[in-house]
C-alpha cells in the first residue's frame, strides 16, 4: 500500500499536510483534477519543498511522468501584460503543468484580479480568460495551481476564497534534528549533542537546520572530524557566534535593553536600538515572542521569567550588563 512515507520519503514532519496531499493525489489519479491550494507558513518552514514534492506525485497516465512543474517568484511579476506574455501564453496554452506562485502576496493587483477568473472553481472545471483580443482556456484537468506565502493577511481575500488553504506546522526539536541528520551525510553525532544542544538553536526552522548541516559538514571537513561531539559543537558555536535558542545579535541587544531599563516603551526601544518601530515589531520581537521571552503590554515591553532564566543560565550573554533579576 502506498502511504505518505512513500509519497514524501525525504520530508520530515508536516504529517497533516502530507495526509491532505495524499488525499488530493489519490483524487487526481481518478479525476485528473487538483483544487487550487495555498500553503502558508513562516519563511524556512518548507512551503516550496512541500509544493515540489506534491507536484512530483501528479503523474500523467499517458506518460507515467509528472506534469511539468513551473515555479514563479511572484516578486518578478510586474504587471498583467508581462504575466500574459511571459507566463500564460507560453506555459498555459495547450499544455499540462503545475504552477507554484511563491510568495503570492507580492502578486500585483491587476494580476490578482486576473487570477480570480483563472482560478475560479466551478463544476465544469474550466475557465476562459480574455485579454487583448486573446481567449486563453484554463482547463483544470490540465493545469494545477499552487500558491505559497509567508503573509496570508496580505493576499486578496477573494483569491484566498478560491483556494484550499493548508497551514504548515511548526517543527519540533526532534523533527529539526531529523532534518539536520538527513542533510549531514555520513557524519556521526556523539550522544545527545543533536537533541540537547543543536536542535534548540535552529529557531524552529527547517531551512536553518539545512544551513546548520552545511556548517557542520564544513567544520568536520576542515578539522578531519568523523564523529561530531559536544566539544566540536562548542567550538563551532564560538566560531560562528551561535547563541542559545539561536537568538541573533539584534535580539540579544533588545533583551539587554530590557535587562538594563526594565519595562520599556516601543519608542524608547527604537531610540536605544537605533531601529524604526516597524523594524522592531517585524524583526526583533517576532522570535522573542515565539520563545515567550518578552511580554508586550500597554505599559511597554519587559522580559518574562523564561527569558530571565535563560540569561541567568548564560551570564556571558550579558557581558557588562546588569544581571537579570
Amino acid at each position: 500500500m502506498i502511504t505518505t512515507s512513500n509519497l514524501f520519503p525525504n520530508i520530515i514532519g508536516q504529517y497533516p499536510t502530507k495526509r491532505k496531499f495524499e488525499f488530493y493525489i489519490r483524487a487526481f489519479e481518478r479525476t485528473g483534477i487538483v483544487p487550487n491550494i495555498m500553503l502558508t507558513a513562516p519563511k524556512g518552514a518548507g512551503k516550496t519543498l512541500m509544493a515540489r514534492a506534491f507536484a512530483r506525485n501528479l503523474i500523467l497516465p499517458n506518460t507515467m511522468e509528472p506534469k511539468r512543474y513551473i515555479e514563479i517568484n511572484s516578486a518578478t511579476i510586474k504587471n498583467l501584460r508581462q504575466f500574459v506574455d511571459m507566463i500564460m501564453t507560453p506555459y498555459m496554452v495547450n499544455t499540462e503543468a503545475t504552477f507554484l506562485f511563491d510568495e503570492c502576496h507580492m502578486i500585483p493587483k491587476d494580476v490578482t484580479i486576473a487570477l480570480l477568473t483563472i482560478t475560479n472553481p466551478n463544476k465544469e472545471n474550466f475557465n476562459t480568460f480574455s485579454y487583448d483580443g486573446q481567449d486563453i482556456e484554463i482547463d483544470f484537468r490540465k493545469l494545477t495551481f499552487l500558491f505559497a506565502t509567508t503573509e496570508p493577511q496580505e493576499v486578496f481575500h477573494a483569491l484566498i476564497d478560491r483556494m484550499e488553504r493548508i497551514d504548515l506546522d511548526d517543527y519540533s526539536y526532534e523533527e529539526l534534528g531529523q532534518i539536520l541528520l538527513l542533510n549531514t551525510g555520513t557524519i556521526k553525532f556523539s550522544g545527545d549533542v543533536v537533541s540537547k544542544h543543536i536542535a534548540s538553536t535552529l529557531r524552529g526552522n527547517g531551512r536553518s537546520a539545512q544551513k546548520m548541516a552545511s556548517n557542520i559538514i564544513n567544520y568536520c571537513a576542515a578539522n578531519n572530524v568523523r564523529t561530531f561531539k559536544k566539544k566540536d559543537w562548542d567550538s563551532l558555536c564560538n566560531t560562528l557566534d551561535i547563541m542559545p535558542f539561536g537568538i541573533n545579535k539584534t535580539e540579544l541587544k533588545y533583551m539587554r535593553v530590557l535587562v538594563k531599563n526594565g519595562c520599556t516603551r516601543l519608542y524608547n526601544l527604537a531610540a536605544k536600538l537605533q531601529m524604526t518601530r516597524a523594524a522592531i515589531q517585524s524583526d526583533a520581537e517576532i522570535y522573542l515572542q515565539k520563545l515567550n521571552f518578552i511580554e508586550v503590554s500597554s505599559h511597554g515591553r519587559q522580559l518574562t521569567g523564561d527569558a530571565k532564566e535563560m540569561l541567568d543560565n548564560n551570564p556571558h550573554l550579558l557581558e557588562n550588563q546588569v544581571a537579570a533579576k
